[in-house]
């Protein structure tokens, strides 16, 4: 019985990434040298239609001759109550064998064939109703998993006190996971937590769980982007004194944290796009550690989430209302007075020697700047160009002489720039 439930088991693991062709009950026949294999036989019959997945004839043999020997044969002549018992076991055992996409079964024909010593059954198979999960739908959007940057340095001082660098590594992968969540551009995949998402599917296993809770099982998902990356964190010096006036000198610009990171394509490793972002430290005058650790990574990774959907998703306008573009972005990643340049899209831009489509012209038509910021949208008024050459479609670019980025959370100012290829542009 072990045998045949982690056998399944492993086999199963590949079915949940099929589509489903069935969602009703399957009428499936089975045979086999006992009544317990030919139900088994049956119930494979039936997953294979449900799921649109096919046993080789290998791993089926293997999967009938493994439950040869779990029922008694008495050349056909079982009775009812053991056919019953045989029945309950195999119902208890299947939403283990098939990680609860069986909800049920019914027998509706069973036979023994004397001469080739072979039962036949035929069943009606059930399935718990596929699980929704609330919200959008995952597949609408690409998935993504932010992954736990490496560290070039294992601690950096501030102010003379050892800090551990990881510590600023955590912070940056939380804002930039917050981030890229608030663009509703991607399905966002949690990693940090996989035990406790585990432990919950888990209960879903169990003997006691309900088929609608079972349909559940197999619907993690794998991400189709990783956003890897390296840190290297220096130290931040207290200020330098005046000896005469006991007042602070300016220091000028001053590194903190290098942050190189690259946006793979998950199948296959493939390098969609990398850029570096710099911090400088001068920004950020906090005078204590837990402010600047949090100010420090929210900045880093607003620029790292800017640079990424610059270059994978560019802003777009959505639509047109009482005279304003409606920007299909909101929340952190705009504020109010930045200018874009609007860019009508042209004809594909083919790679002469592969085919493959890089990207579509972009026209430039009109400057527009934000007005109004909303958590999901935001809404821009035309500075030059036509209201009427702006398409829905249209991509939006900063604008290189754009005022300085606002920090936000301190009210002060950077001088970083983002250029109109989404590249950093860094006073250093």
């Amino acid at each position: 019985m072990n045998y045949v439930i982690f056998f399944i088991a492993g086999f199963l693991a590949a079915l949940g990434s099929f589509a489903q062709a069935n969602e009703g009950p399957i009428v499936a026949t089975g045979s086999g040298s006992t009544y317990r294999a030919a139900v088994n036989e049956a119930l494979v019959v039936a997953l294979e239609q449900h799921g649109g997945f096919h046993m080789s004839s290998t791993e089926r043999s293997a999967l009938v001759s493994s439950s040869s020997g779990l029922s008694l044969d008495r050349d056909g002549r079982l009775s009812e109550s053991e056919r019953n018992e045989i029945d309950e076991a195999i119902a208890q055992a299947s939403q283990k064998w098939a990680s609860g996409k069986i909800a049920g079964y019914t027998v509706l024909t069973n036979a023994y064939d004397p001469q080739a010593r072979k039962y036949t059954v035929e069943l009606e198979v059930r399935f718990p109703a596929k699980y929704e999960p609330p919200g959008r739908a995952p597949d609408a959007l690409r998935r993504m998993v932010v992954t736990t940057f490496n560290v070039r340095n294992r601690n950096f001082a501030w102010h003379g006190q050892s800090v551990d660098s990881i510590e600023w590594v955590f912070a940056l992968g939380n804002a930039l996971n917050a981030d890229l969540t608030q663009t509703r551009k991607f399905t966002m995949l949690d990693r940090e937590y996989d035990k406790e998402v585990n432990a919950e599917l888990a209960r879903l296993t169990a003997s006691n769980a309900s088929p609608e809770d079972a349909a559940r099982l197999n619907q993690k998902l794998a991400a189709d982007y990783l956003i890897v990356g390296e840190v290297e964190l220096s130290d931040v010096q207290s200020p330098a004194v005046n000896p005469m006036t006991g007042q602070s000198v300016g220091s000028g610009p001053a590194l903190f944290a290098t942050v190189n990171f690259r946006v793979l394509i998950a199948p296959t490793g493939q390098q969609k796009w990398s850029d570096t972002i710099r911090v400088d430290s001068s920004e950020f005058p906090e005078r204590d550690l837990k402010s600047f650790m949090a100010s420090t990574a929210e900045w880093a990774a607003a620029l790292t989430c800017k640079s990424i959907m610059e270059n994978i998703l560019p802003l777009e306008v959505v639509g047109v209302s009482s005279g304003l573009l409606i920007i299909g972005e909101g929340g952190r990643q705009v504020a109010n007075g930045q200018r874009f340049s609007v860019n009508a899209l042209g004809e594909d831009v083919r790679d002469t020697r592969t085919g493959e489509v890089i990207d579509a012209i972009e026209i430039p038509v009109a400057v527009c700047e934000i007005v109004s910021v909303q958590p999901k949208l935001s809404y821009a008024k035309l500075i030059s160009g036509e209201l009427c050459d702006v398409k829905v479609g249209a991509r939006l670019r900063p604008l290189l002489e754009e005022p300085p980025i606002s920090r936000g959370s301190t009210g002060t100012t950077t001088t970083i720039k983002v250029n109109s290829n989404g590249g950093v542009v860094v006073p250093f």
